[in-house]
């Protein structure tokens, strides 16, 4: 009961849920600044903690993704572990295609017939290259769809203006 109280925990493996939320567990992402979660989540599409630039010697690597308590890797005799640590420099991008966007509009309509899924290809003015996965009534409503979230910055290009795009539609699956 004494290590529910602390802030950070001694495990010897990865928990596969927080022993005090019961939420999923996440690791911990060092070397990043002043970036915020949001903003993370935005550019990387990966789930995890901002662990910020300050690495402690003896760091925690892992953090529920709810309560915030971190985990700390030690030894069966409860040592510290020797851990490699992972930094923001080290990640790759995942594919925008991952996250399933929709605007509201389209909320209301999901169990309707006309509810399509489409991957939106689209080409920002300074050569980026983006493919997004789309909920919309028809091609021209995912075209717009994918433009609005290029020139809002949701999906991590730098570019503003979508100069070119590709609609392709997904089956629905039975």
């Amino acid at each position: 009961m004494e290590s529910l109280r602390t802030r950070i925990i001694d495990v010897q493996r990865k928990p596969t849920k927080c022993p005090q939320c019961g939420e999923r567990v996440v690791e911990i992402i060092y070397g990043t600044g002043e970036m915020t979660p949001i903003e993370f989540v935005l550019e990387y599409r990966r789930e995890g903690m901002v662990g910020g630039d300050y690495i402690p010697r003896n760091p925690p690597i892992w953090a529920c993704s709810c309560c915030g308590k971190r985990f700390r890797k030690v030894l069966p005799d409860g040592t510290p572990a020797p851990v490699k640590v992972k930094m923001l420099q080290n990640l790759r991008k995942k594919p925008a295609s991952l996250i399933h966007w929709t605007d509201s509009s389209q909320e209301v309509r999901l169990d309707s017939e006309s509810h399509h899924r489409y991957l939106v290809t689209v080409t920002t003015e300074l050569g980026e290259t983006e493919t997004l996965n789309v909920s919309a009534k028809n091609e021209k409503e995912a075209v717009e769809l994918a433009s609005s979230l290029v020139v809002e910055g949701m999906v991590g290009v730098k570019g503003i203006f979508c100069l070119k795009t590709s609609v392709e539609e997904i089956p629905l699956q039975k």
